[in-house]
């Protein structure tokens, strides 16, 4: 998936979970906040307890205009979650959303032993979901509070399985149901903000 062309580059920064009161300085509407995300302070709270999650500022040449979370799912070790993914109401429609998940998609690619991603999104939001379909995200479940999950497995060498340890200390990991402690996924391709209602 490639980005558009002619849109602006953009730049991402990684964002210290010290420095995280800067999403505050989003200018994110407050319906796009009451429908589709938690409010900015239990984002925050999440990402600095969660001390593998990683936060990424997404800036246009006019400042920050959005933000994403990636984080690995503590139960299985070959699976991470797109945490939360936002852009500010105004830059929505002009293809930042595909932009962005290309970003997203070859992090997933480089970080050691991931073979998965998968991320929630409410099932009314066609404008994610179709952003999401495009990076090749299919369903793969529904939490109990009716969020869909959604999952894509990751092409690659550097993906592939890693060879089991001979000797005593080998172990196994069983491949485990969706996790219900992870963060839920928020992205906005245009429209109303997609992701996850509070529950």
């Amino acid at each position: 998936m490639l980005p558009d062309r002619g849109l602006a580059p953009l730049n991402y920064r990684r964002v210290g979970h010290a420095d995280l009161g800067l999403l505050t300085s989003l200018e994110l509407d407050a319906d796009q906040i009451e429908q589709f995300f938690d409010p900015l302070d239990h984002v925050i709270a999440a990402v600095r307890g969660g001390p593998a999650h990683s936060a990424f500022a997404i800036e246009a040449a006019e400042g920050m205009i959005g933000f994403y979370v990636l984080h690995p799912d503590r139960r299985d070790g070959a699976c991470w979650w797109l945490g939360w993914f936002a852009l500010v109401r105004r830059q929505q429609g002009r293809g930042y959303g595909r932009q962005v998940m290309a970003r997203i998609m070859a992090s997933f690619r480089r970080i050691p032993g991931c073979r998965r991603a998968r991320l929630l999104v409410t099932p009314d939001n066609a404008h994610a979901l179709r952003l999401y379909a495009r990076a090749g995200f299919r369903r793969v479940g529904v939490t109990a509070a009716a969020d869909v999950i959604l999952e894509v497995v990751l092409p690659g060498l550097a993906n592939q399985p890693r060879r089991a340890t001979p000797g005593p200390h080998r172990t196994c990991r069983p491949r485990l149901s969706p996790a219900e402690h992870a963060v839920r996924a928020i992205a906005i391709e245009r429209g109303p903000p997609c992701a996850c209602r509070r529950g």
